[in-house]
Order: structure tokens, then sequence, then C-alpha cells
């Protein structure tokens, strides 16, 4: 994985093949990891799901990927990024992208901080094998691997 990636997406912020059922408990569940470290509070969760009720799935990106992330403000204590794969995958209301079966949660602290690691995560998501591949892994491991940009 690149450099900051690495740092950020630990094997504890990594879920695979959570049942969620809804697009706000898949939201939760990729969240989990980062509000069990301390890394956001879940008021940070109900923010991402209070903005994509306000504006719609704007963070579902790509098919079956979505970029769960809101404003930065205070229940964001440090940069952190966790993986959820969601198995079966679950609708968003994203017309052109549902359904989705990864949850990438992002927790920025500022505008800046998280660009680096974006840039790497952009790259993944935008290669659609490499995505179907994610939504099929079975470890920790493998997932890990295939974050590597």
């Amino acid at each position: 994985m690149s450099g900051q990636l690495a740092e950020l997406v630990t094997d504890d912020r990594i879920r695979l093949r959570v049942a969620a059922g809804t697009w706000e408990a898949a939201v939760a569940a990729a969240a989990e990891p980062l509000v069990a470290d301390g890394s956001i509070d879940a008021a940070y969760v109900d923010a991402i799901v209070a903005a994509a009720l306000e504006y719609g799935p704007y963070f579902v990106l790509v098919p079956s990927v979505a970029l769960a992330h809101a404003r930065p403000d205070g229940s964001v204590h440090r940069l952190a990024i966790s993986v959820a794969t969601i198995e079966p995958p679950v609708a968003f209301g994203s017309e052109d992208n549902d359904p989705v079966g990864v949850v990438v949660c992002l927790a920025a602290p500022d505008a800046d901080t998280h660009l680096e690691a974006l840039r790497s995560l952009v790259a993944i998501i935008g290669d659609p094998d490499r995505v179907a591949r994610i939504e099929q892994a079975t470890t920790v491991d493998e997932l890990r691997a295939l974050l590597t940009p």
C-alpha cells in the first residue's frame, strides 16, 4: 500500500462480508472501527447519514463503492480510513452505482490532510476489476493487498 494509505487502513479497520440490510447500517458498520479506536465520535456517523439524507448519495462514486464522509468537524479526532465489504450489497439510492458492496469510511479533521490517501483510493476504486476482487476478499490480508495502488 502506498505510504499514508498503508498507515491508515490497518487490519483492525477492515470488516469483511458484513450483513447490513440498509445503507445506513452499511455506513455504521464501515465507521464502527473508527469509533472503536477513538478516531471519530458516533456524531460523525450521524453527520454522514444526515448529509446523505439531505443531498442524496453523493459519496457513491463508482459502481459498488461508497466513500462515506462528511465535512470535517469536532467529531473527527484524527485522519482515519476504514473499509467494509457488504454482503449482500445494499442500495444507497444511486441510480448509476447501486448496489454498494464496498464502503470506505473517510474521516478527515480538516480539508487537506487526507488528500494523499484520497488520491490512492481514487486510483484503486477507479479499477472495476479490483473493486470486484475487493468485494470478494475473504481475508484481511487479501483485502489489504488489493488496496495497493
